[in-house]
């Protein structure tokens, strides 16, 4: 645990919980032991700038709702890629939106306006809008009194649809921060919602494989061994998917959802990380003990900086870090904590920490995950601090719950059991597997905010509240 900060209580904000993932090790001579081990993990779609296209690089959820995971790990950076979207965004987008600027300036109010505007003429909004001007990362939150205004900053660059139909900064590979995820992170937290998503076995199938385990705890070949695992996942079948908190076919609900399921497929091997230093929780896996391993996000930010009139934000940290637990499944399928967690456990929630600012940067879908946590603590945010009310903005669009800014896909309702295994030496390993919480104003409460020291933050705050002529009516500016 040594320096990477891992403290189960802090920034409870995104807990993805890797539930109902079952190990199991068999001895070629027999059952030695039988473990339970916990992934509950889910995906995402990026729709692109068709908001209903049911499979763009990640997971793809059918008319019956049912989550496949076709995804594979492409590297963003080819030289041919890159030329390819470079030529997407210049077709596309206006020549000032296709630009990289490291501190691009993103009016609340004014897009809340332009939204609106386009919405009376019954006219599409254009892929600058759709993607926050290509906006990849939030750092900043500015309150600008003297024009009634709340303003965004950060990184942003051009951006396209790649390969895999996902739509991407031309220089990085990130996603740009999506309008609906905004619009719904807005409705979410002025109903002080918990969002998430979770996996969850039926109880009466964990019921049966309990059973059935204790009627297979028999001496056994490899070859048997290797049945006896694809079994326990036919009896485990479809798990059920939940979201709460926000729509259930919303692009938000499925980055909770597609995060959750690549967690989950990395851990058990069935994905590459593509990251050396991340290999899969099956890999380091020797056997022994019982009990239900779960892995799930918690923020990692740090203190929040501020000014003294607290009219200026500044956002820190890599957002996430992961946390690992173990629990114990009886007969019945109910699952209680464990006093202890295993070391191989602790050492990969350590490993996926370390290392999760390049799963962020390679994987689109973690990046995202960073985005809609962003998004969701600058919501909350607004509201703790009561910001909107200062400049007596009332959103109205953005929190209407019947908004059309948020379109609908197909909604998430099972996904079948993952199973995965290893010879290791006389023994055979086997994972099964089987959320995501984001609590935003907890997040608040539990992180410090510092005043800035060095007035760099006041100078940011004074430079954006300096709009020329023209700028007071626009809706972002570099």
């Amino acid at each position: 645990m040594k320096g990477l900060s891992l403290i189960p209580h802090r920034n409870n904000i995104v807990r993805t919980i890797a539930s109902l993932c079952l190990l199991f090790s068999f001895c070629a001579a027999g059952l030695a032991q039988t473990n339970n081990g916990g992934n509950n993990n889910g995906g995402n779609n990026q729709n692109g700038n068709n908001n209903n296209n049911q499979n763009a690089g990640g997971i793809t959820i059918d008319a019956d709702g049912v989550i496949a995971a076709p995804f594979r790990v492409t590297q963003n950076s080819s030289q041919l890629n890159q030329r390819r979207l470079q030529a997407l965004a210049a077709e596309a987008l206006p020549a000032d939106v296709n630009r990289k600027s490291e501190f691009r300036k993103i009016s609340l109010v004014q897009l809340e306006k332009v939204c609106q505007e386009y919405q009376t003429k019954n006219e599409p909004l254009p892929p600058e809008v759709l993607y926050l001007a290509g906006l990849t990362r939030i750092d900043y939150l500015f309150v600008d009194r003297e024009h009634n205004d709340l303003i965004i900053a950060g990184p942003a660059e051009g951006f396209a649809a790649n390969a895999q139909n996902r739509v991407v900064g031309v220089d990085t590979g990130r996603p740009p921060i999506r309008l609906d995820d905004l619009v719904v992170a807005f409705q979410s937290q002025d109903r002080g919602l918990i969002t998430g998503c979770s996996f969850d076995a039926k109880p009466d199938n964990l019921a049966k494989m309990n059973e059935y385990i204790r009627r297979t705890n028999n001496a056994s070949s490899a070859a048997t061994a290797a049945i006896r695992f694809k079994t326990m996942a036919q009896i485990l079948g479809m798990q059920d998917v939940s979201v709460t908190g926000v729509p259930a076919g919303s692009h938000y609900a499925r980055i909770l959802v597609e995060a959750d399921y690549m967690l989950k497929r990395i851990s058990i091997g069935l994905e590459p990380s593509g990251i050396r230093e991340i290999k899969s929780h099956l890999s380091t896996l020797r056997g022994g003990g019982n009990s239900t391993q779960r892995w799930w996000f918690t923020p990692l930010y740090d203190a929040f900086t501020t000014t003294a009139d607290r009219d200026a934000f500044q956002f820190a940290g890599q957002r996430l870090q992961m946390m690992s637990q173990e629990e114990f499944v009886n007969s019945a399928g109910q699952r209680t904590d464990a006093a202890q967690t295993r070391v191989s456990t602790t050492k990969y929630a350590q490993q996926f920490t370390k290392n999760f600012a390049k799963l962020a940067d390679l994987h689109p879908t973690f990046a995202e995950l960073q985005s809609i946590t962003d998004l969701t603590v600058l919501a909350a945010l607004i509201h703790r601090e009561r910001l909107d009310k200062q400049i007596d903005w009332r959103h109205s669009l953005f929190s209407s719950a019947s908004s059309e800014l948020v379109p609908e896909g197909n909604i998430p309702k099972q996904v079948p059991t993952a199973m995965n295994y290893k010879k290791a030496g006389r023994l055979m390993i086997c994972l099964v597997g089987g959320g995501v919480t984001i609590n935003a104003r907890s997040v608040l409460n539990q992180t410090a905010f510092q005043v800035s020291r060095d007035m760099s933050l006041e100078e940011k705050q004074s430079s954006v509240s300096k709009r020329d002529q023209q700028q007071p009516a626009r809706w972002w500016w570099d």
